[in-house]
Parts: structure tokens; sequence; C-alpha cells
């Protein structure tokens, strides 16, 4: 029943998510974007770090910025890149940096190419389209065109931060197909090491499985810090899962561990597949805790 998940053997990568939007933060609209990206980053090896959400605000951005690049080497940000007034990721961005925005001709080129804008804007709606390709600009920033079909390239600073779209559709289809360049730039090797991760499910609450689950992670320690055990209430399902996730060298291990817990927690050993669809339950339900 174990789920055999691949994760690259590269030097430890560590990354950050900023989601930036003042429709996140104020409920207009659910974010996705972000836990694509942690997947992403799991399927790759890469340890995302933070999660950060804010608004469309210079100084918040800026501030981030500067601070999340001081500890990670791979850092994304989604939103804030449209027409309209409140689109600043770009200019904020470049003060981050200490860079000059100013419009690139390649990206205006393919915007005429794709849409041919001049043709059906008038000058207010052009100069307003157009603030879509005014870019941070200087010998440290490379545009990214992925494809013929789209026009927006990933903006890239100092080969860390990774500036995308926020429309979900956009920004899956540019991160997946951006993979290949990311191997590249962080050196990412093609060989392999496998992980496995096991679910257990039971009936008895958290409270009643927590003290089981630290003696089980401190033993654990003992063998790699790789190992992670977790728990995951569904609250209004009537019972919890328990994550149990290693390298594959340690199966016997962690196949010990997970005869324990269904021993010792009156457990049964599910399949990933279902646990997924737990979790996709779970997010209808949230994440209240069964006492």
């Amino acid at each position: 029943m174990s789920h055999i998940l691949k994760a690259l053997k590269m030097p430890k990568i560590n990354a950050a998510c900023v989601i930036i939007g003042d429709e996140v933060l104020n409920g207009k609209i659910i974010d996705t974007n972000s836990r694509f990206f942690a997947k992403y980053c799991f399927d790759l090896g890469i340890k995302l770090r933070e999660i950060v959400t804010i608004g469309d605000e210079e100084d918040q951005i800026v501030e981030t910025l500067s601070r999340l690049s001081k500890k990670n080497q791979f850092i994304i940000t989604t939103g804030g890149i449209g027409s309209t007034h409140d689109d600043i990721t770009y200019e904020a961005i470049s003060k981050a940096f200490d860079l000059p925005c100013q419009i690139n001709e390649e990206l205006k080129k393919r915007m005429q190419k794709k849409q041919n804008p001049e043709a059906r804007l008038d000058k207010q709606a052009l100069s307003d389209y157009y603030k879509m390709a005014t870019l941070p600009t200087g010998e440290n920033v490379k545009n990214y065109y992925l494809s013929d079909d789209l026009w927006v390239p990933i903006c890239s600073i100092n080969s860390q931060v990774f500036i995308f779209p926020g429309i979900p559709q956009l920004f899956e289809k540019m991160l997946t197909s951006f993979t290949p360049t990311l191997k590249e730039l962080f050196k990412l090797k093609t060989d392999h090491t496998e992980y496995v991760r096991y679910f257990v499910k039971t009936k008895l609450s958290e409270s009643q499985i927590s003290h089981s689950l630290k003696l089980f992670q401190e033993e654990s320690e003992r063998i790699s810090d790789e190992i992670k055990i977790g728990s995951y209430p569904h609250y209004g399902m009537g019972f919890n899962t328990i994550s149990i996730l290693g390298e594959k060298k340690n199966e016997d291990f962690l196949r010990s561990i997970v005869e324990r817990a269904v021993s010792k927690l009156e457990g049964e050993e599910i399949p990933v597949e279902l646990e997924d669809s737990y979790s996709n339950d779970r997010a209808i339900y949230g994440k209240d805790k069964v006492a």
C-alpha cells in the first residue's frame, strides 16, 4: 500500500511562495497556486519553507521579498502583473532589488504580434495595456518565454525570484513548463531517490494518539531526519489518518512504525488514493480537530 514518491538528489534548496493580491485577502477568490506550488516542490525534493499572502501594497511586497531573499534560493511570486492600477508587482519587485522598471521591447513585440493592441485600443487603454510589458530591467534580470502561444514571460531576478501571473491555469502551465529550466538552474540531477509514504486510519481522536505519535517521531529522528510522522483530522467523518513518510532505504523501519500504529492505535492501513479522497472532502469540512 506504499505510495512511491520521487525526490531528486541535489543540494538543499529552500523555497518560498508569495501570493500577491487584495482579492485573496478579502476572500473574493480562493488561492490554489500555493497548494500547486507546494506539491510541485515536494515532487522535486525542494524544501518549501514559507508561503506568504500579502496585499497589493508596494512597501509590503518590498519588505517581504527583501526578507525572503536572505534565506531562500528559489522564490516565486504570483499575481499583480495585470494592467490595472493595483497591479504593482513588477514595480515593487524592481524597487526591492534597486532596479529600473522599463518597457521591455521584446515583450512589447510579442504582445503586438499576438493581440494587435494598436488596432483596437485608445491611447489610455494602450498605455495601460503596455503596463504588462514594463518589467524589472538589468544585467541580473532574465525573461523566460516558455511557448509560442504565450506572450507573458517568467521574469527572473538573480536567478532567485521568479514572477508568475496569478491566474491559476496560466500559473500551473508556466510552472510545469519551466521544470527543465529550473533543473538546469539549480543543478538538479536526473537520478532519483525514492521516498515512501504510508497512511494509517484510526477512529481514535488526535488527543488519544498524540503521545504515541510523539514517541514515534522521536524514535524516527534517531534513524533519519527525513522521516516525518503526522496526523490529519477529518472532522465530520469520524476518523483521523496518520502519515508516515521517509526514504525508501529506511522502508523496513517505516513498516515497523506502520505495524505498531495499526496495532497500538486501533488502526487500518489505507492506500494513498483513499487518503487523497478524504483530504478533498476535508477541504469542504475544514480542519477542525476531533477533541
